[in-house]
């Protein structure tokens, strides 16, 4: 009895691995750092100081949106990640300007305290969040983050980089 059990409690618990990931049809392709570079008006390294959590009054519309049947598609409210520049190589970022913090597992999440290398479009009108790019990542300290990194950089600094 506890074998059948303990096997059914693996089967259950199995689909539950991947519960937070995004999954789109057709699967969303997410661009390498510097094919993300050339096509993003803004290119930053950037520090995350703070992220406002959603209010009680969003939290219900984000609630109520993904529990309505045929609501057809929606852009659910996020929170806002306010943020420091480290250093833009690429455009530039209007002043005061926050960034809209993916609030779906589809979306980029900046953690707050993280550092990150931003890839963003100029936002839209003045006063508008700037929405990071799929290629946008977080640096970790470690010698991969800093290579990805270096190549942005580089392919920034070099016309021809996307020429094989």
């Amino acid at each position: 009895m506890q074998r059948v059990v303990l096997a059914m409690a693996c089967v259950l618990a199995a689909p539950v691995g991947d519960a937070g990931a995004c999954v789109t049809d057709p699967p969303l392709r997410n661009p390498e750092p510097r094919e993300a570079a050339h096509g993003a008006d803004i290119v930053a390294v950037i520090h995350v100081d703070h992220v406002e959590p959603l209010t009680a009054r969003e939290r219900a519309e984000t609630d109520r949106l993904f529990t309505t049947p045929g609501a057809g598609p929606f852009v659910p409210p996020a929170p806002s990640a306010r943020f420091s520049v480290r250093r833009v190589l690429k455009g530039d970022i209007p002043v005061g300007a926050v960034i809209r913090n993916g609030p779906t597992s589809c979306e980029v999440y900046l953690a707050e305290g993280g550092d990150y290398v931003l890839f963003a479009m100029k936002p839209p009108a003045p006063g508008d969040r700037i929405v990071p790019m799929d290629a946008t990542f977080r640096l970790d300290n470690t010698g991969y983050d800093a290579a990805r990194l270096a190549e942005v950089e580089s392919s920034l600094t070099h016309s021809n980089s996307l020429s094989p």
